[in-house]
């Protein structure tokens, strides 16, 4: 099983990606949170837990915080169940200064410009799974 989290405000993109998750073939069990502050909560009770989460989808604009503020506070508090290269940035504007800093933070496999694909989705976890089988 593949254990997914989602952090986004846009119910439409999480809408779509509860869809590629049923077409995607692979097990899979997500959680979606439109509030990154209740994410960062569940992903420390994770933690507390040992509960590993394979991937985390991250908005960048959201309000209350950004993409790179759950990042850094994450980092601040050493949570460290989330794989490294298993969290991707995800954006509905394609602006350079995002994928550069997408490059600065070791944790993050990649940029994705909304709405994720199942293409991109089943290579996504097909990595996941065979990473799991070694």
């Amino acid at each position: 099983m593949i254990r997914i989290i989602l952090v986004d405000d846009d119910d439409i993109n999480n809408f779509l990606l509860k869809h590629l998750l049923k077409k995607s073939g692979f097990d899979v069990q997500g959680e979606v949170f439109t509030n990154p502050i209740e994410a960062i909560a569940y992903i420390k009770k994770c933690n507390a837990d040992a509960n590993v989460i394979d991937l985390l989808l991250l908005d960048i604009n959201m309000p209350l915080l950004s993409g790179w503020e759950v990042l850094d506070e994450l980092r601040l508090t050493g949570e460290t169940l989330i794989s490294e290269n298993r969290i991707y940035m995800l954006s509905s504007s394609v602006h350079i200064t995002d994928i550069e800093q997408a490059e600065k933070y070791k944790e993050v496999a990649g940029f994705i410009s909304k709405p994720i694909g199942l293409s991109q989705l089943t290579e996504i976890f097909a990595g996941i799974a065979a990473s799991k089988v070694e």
